[in-house]
């Protein structure tokens, strides 16, 4: 006779399928349940059997050499409708087997017991079983030990699932990452396009310029917006949008700050000590050490007059200071730059602000040093 289908059958196959165990090839753990459960009940064939849509599949056997079953000869199909353990003392001479294929021939199935493999919500999925070629019965030590091989078993199934979830929650995270970054990549290649759109317009009107204080002025928003192009380039270059290294950054930035200099700029020094600043607090020093580099490219040194920038940044318990000097001509007497109304000063002034940190200024002929120091959050 064929198993009636479980009242929650569509369901039931859900869940099975939610484990991703069919069709798998066969594993230690589980073959080495099937062996012990064979020994310890003292029967030719165990099973670790999974009802699926018109077959019974086999995990692990031992004495059967099948893996799967047509649902219709199933004894299991039977069991899963059952509490608890099933057990078959004669199949002869139970009506729901006695004319089963696999009762009346071979392999002549005359004893079966099972313990349900049961969801954590109730849902049968197969059985762990034991059978015999003659009738018998198991005594209660091998029927707890069976109910205990079931458990086993869906504590593997249990890992397997929430493993192979945690592998697609990775994957789903990776991708998502891998999104973020294109888009975030693709967000700084067009910022860079139009920064470099900006800056040769600004370059195309300095050479039409009609006067050379317009061309002044075209010349330095050009060279600002390039200064605000290098930061982001090298911010980018970093590979990360959280910490920037902030030496490699500032090498890098001052690298690229030293093809706008004039011919008497003979160098960009950095000493910059190995240590990692959030990107934020990065951007920020990097458009400080932009502006003043080019400040100092454009004033520091009298026409004719090489000379070196340099730019120092250090960390100690409570902060850092950063600090970009030259050994240029100094600033004129009497500079206040609260009272200075130039706009490279003004924004100078407008980044420190950002960074939340305070600035002091000496000068003399042969060293002018600013000295921008912010705390550590």
């Amino acid at each position: 006779m064929q198993a009636d289908l479980h009242r929650a059958e569509e369901s039931r196959l859900a869940a099975l399928r939610r484990y991703g165990i069919l069709d798998t090839p066969r594993e230690a753990d589980f073959d080495e349940i099937v062996k012990v459960a064979s020994a310890i009940c003292g029967t030719p064939i165990s099973v670790i059997n999974l009802i699926d849509y018109g077959r019974q599949w086999f995990k692990a056997e031992v004495g059967l050499g099948l893996r799967e079953t047509p649902l219709d000869s199933s004894i299991c199909a039977h069991a899963i409708l059952q509490p608890d353990l099933f057990v078959v003392p004669d199949t002869t001479l139970d009506s729901r087997f006695a004319d089963n294929p696999l009762v009346t021939g071979d392999p002549h199935l005359r004893f079966y017991a099972g313990a349900l493999l049961e969801t954590p919500d109730g849902l049968p999925l197969g059985t762990v079983c034991v059978l015999d070629y003659k009738p018998r019965e198991l005594n209660e030590t091998q029927k707890a030990f069976l109910r205990l091989m079931a458990n086993q078993v869906m504590k593997l199934l249990e890992l397997r699932r929430i493993s192979a979830a945690e592998h697609a929650a990775r994957v789903e995270a990776e991708d998502l990452v891998n999104e973020k970054e294109t888009m975030m990549r693709e967000g700084d290649h067009r910022l860079m396009n139009s920064l470099q759109l900006v800056q040769s317009i600004l370059a195309l009107q300095s050479r039409n310029a009609a006067s050379e204080e317009t061309r002044a002025q075209l010349d330095m928003a050009s060279n600002r917006v390039l200064a605000i192009a290098t930061v982001h380039k090298q911010l980018h270059l970093t590979g990360s949008h959280e910490e920037i290294q902030i030496d490699t950054f500032l090498l890098r930035l001052c690298e690229s700050l030293k093809h706008t200099a004039p011919a008497q700029i003979t160098a960009i020094n950095v000493d910059a000590e190995n240590t990692r600043v959030p990107s934020d607090v990065a951007s920020g020093l990097g458009l400080l050490v932009a502006e003043l580099a080019t400040n100092s490219f454009k004033y520091a040194y009298a026409p004719g007059q090489p000379g070196p920038v340099n730019v120092s940044f250090k960390t100690n318990a409570g902060g850092w200071a950063l600090v970009v000097s030259d050994q240029g001509r100094g600033l004129p007497a009497g500079f206040d730059i609260d009272q200075s109304k130039g706009f490279g000063m003004q924004v100078v002034k407008a980044f420190v602000r950002r960074l939340d940190a305070t600035m002091t200024i000496s000068s003399r002929p042969g060293c002018t040093a600013f000295e921008i120091v912010g705390q550590t959050s």
